[in-house]
């Protein structure tokens, strides 16, 4: 164990052995489940006043509310758990001082809370589904070194940890390279059971559900069981993959070769044959070699699983292929592809004298206008038949902007509304929730170098019909979805601070 670690625990074990409340504590008001109206859940402890410059925390795990009303640096500072279905509240000494950025996963044994200290090192943190805090302990058999973890989804029944390989050199995503490898190592929430190290000398990886594939930088393509390290062999001779995520029975792969034209092949996993459907044959400008296109080499595969298409040089798509027989697509002229939506692709497909953008369907060829106009950061939102929405940014910020409907029946388009966040969501009411940003805050720290971006936001909702704007709540520094029923936020400033739940309907 590390000096560092070492003292966290210490720290740790003297918190949860002998805290005592050395301040004010938050009052539980209500419970919300389901979430009905606007509610305040807890209010700030009496004489609480919030430091504008703080990023107050607030995490959701389930049902379980995690929330502090001090600063991150605080040596003294004080998480707290709320149950927002019951309304009990009680202190979480677990989350001890110098622990940050906390995820669970759901292990085999319940759900287990993870965080990292300062340094990047990370802890198993809390049983949350027994009873009693829990001292927060090192994950074992981690090597020393800052962590990127992966995963640590509230389905997932593991954490993933990925390590830098001392002496990596640029990140490739390609085998054969000499470019940055790394380690992976899996944890299922035990902190007597050491993590599992199922690959150290990796370029690249996907968490396909309860599966890892990991791409070695032999040019072997793996399938492993991350529980149980368990690894099966598909690929040899691999220079690069995409998985499909939509099924993840096949898989796109490029040939280890020459490093100047490599085909491209679709594997069916369950019968182990392989369809040609590209080449690349701009290898050596591929997977970030070239900064000023870092797409090339990389198939981009619509978001229903049924198309996939090579971008080349320059910008434009140079193959596409269907992903359930293999054959061969023509592509539309175009500039550049930006993105897909269902199974289409969005294409700008010129940009002088106007800038022209349409939805590119692979299948039967059809293709639907839906801007032309002056140059600008436009970005599709929501695309459901013959409605599309997009959002255009305002001039100097990707932040606020205008959003529009399209019928791309007629071509008629509306303006829905004139003051938006990029954030903007439709609600079952036709209005929609917007969350703008503010004032950026200090995030909490990921390793020393790096930290969790936080802002101050402002919450509103707005009715395209009128326009009128009606506030939620402003300098809010957490807010937490519960897509079904709501949100539910930190809010510390104002005459109610607290922690609140908020209705709305998502469409």
């Amino acid at each position: 164990m590390s000096h560092r670690s070492i003292r966290l625990a210490v720290l740790s074990a003297l918190v949860a052995a002998c805290h005592e409340p050395v301040r004010d504590v938050p009052e539980a008001l209500a419970g919300a489940c389901p979430i009905d109206q606007p509610t305040r859940l807890v209010a700030a402890p009496p004489g609480f006043v919030a430091d504008p410059d703080t990023w107050y925390a607030l995490h959701r795990f389930g049902d379980q509310l995690l929330f502090t009303f001090d600063a991150l640096d605080d040596p003294e500072r004080v998480y707290w758990r709320l149950d927002r279905c019951t309304g009990e509240l009680a202190e979480f000494p677990s989350l001890a001082p110098g622990l940050h950025n906390p995820f669970s996963i759901a292990a085999p044994a319940g759900r287990v809370l993870y965080a990292n200290d300062a340094l990047g090192a990370r802890y198993v943190v809390d049983r949350l589904d027994v009873a009693g805090d829990d001292e927060p302990r090192p994950v074992p058999g981690l090597p020393q070194g800052t962590a990127l973890n992966f995963s640590g989804e509230l389905s997932s029944p593991f954490a993933t940890f990925a390590f830098r390989q001392e002496g990596s050199a640029r990140v490739y995503l390609a085998a054969g390279l000499g470019g940055e490898t790394r380690a992976i190592y899996t944890h299922a929430g035990d902190a007597d059971v050491p993590a599992l190290l199922l690959g150290d000398a990796v370029v690249d990886y996907a968490l396909l559900g309860d599966v890892l594939l990991l791409h070695d930088d032999s040019g072997e393509l793996r399938r492993v069981d991350p529980l149980t390290g368990a690894s099966e062999p598909l690929l040899a001779g691999v220079r690069h993959f995409t998985p499909i995520r939509a099924d993840p029975g096949k898989v796109l792969w490029q040939e280890l070769g020459d490093d100047i034209a490599e085909t491209i092949f679709l594997r069916d996993l369950a019968t182990g044959e392989d369809v040609a459907v590209a080449v690349n044959d701009f290898a050596q400008s591929s997977w970030f070699r070239d900064s000023e296109q870092p797409e090339l080499g990389r198939m981009q595969v619509t978001a229903d699983g049924s198309v996939a298409a090579l971008p080349g040089p320059g910008g434009p798509l140079v193959a596409a292929a269907r992903l359930d027989t293999g054959a061969a697509l023509t592509i539309p002229a175009h500039r550049e592809p930006r993105g897909s939506f269902g199974g289409e692709f969005n294409l700008v497909l010129a940009d002088e004298p106007e800038h022209v953008e349409a939805l590119w369907n692979p299948l039967t060829g059809e293709l639907r206008e839906w801007y032309r106009g002056p140059t600008g950061d436009l970005r599709l939102r929501r695309v459901d038949g013959d409605d599309l929405e997009y959002f255009a940014t305002d001039p100097g910020t990707s932040y606020t902007g205008v959003l529009w409907r399209v019928d791309l029946a007629t071509g008629a388009r509306q303006q829905l509304v004139a003051r938006a966040s990029s954030s903007a969501a439709r609600l079952a009411d036709d209005r929609y929730f917007l969350a703008f940003y503010g004032r950026q805050l200090p995030g909490a720290p990921f390793d020393g170098s790096r930290y969790a971006g936080a802002y101050a936001y402002d919450l509103k909702l707005v009715d395209p019909s009128d326009g009128l704007y009606t506030t939620i709540a402003e300098g809010v520094t957490a807010i937490a979805s519960l897509s079904d029923e709501g949100l539910v936020y930190l809010a510390p400033h104002g005459d109610e601070p607290g922690v609140w739940a908020y209705p709305l309907a998502l469409q």
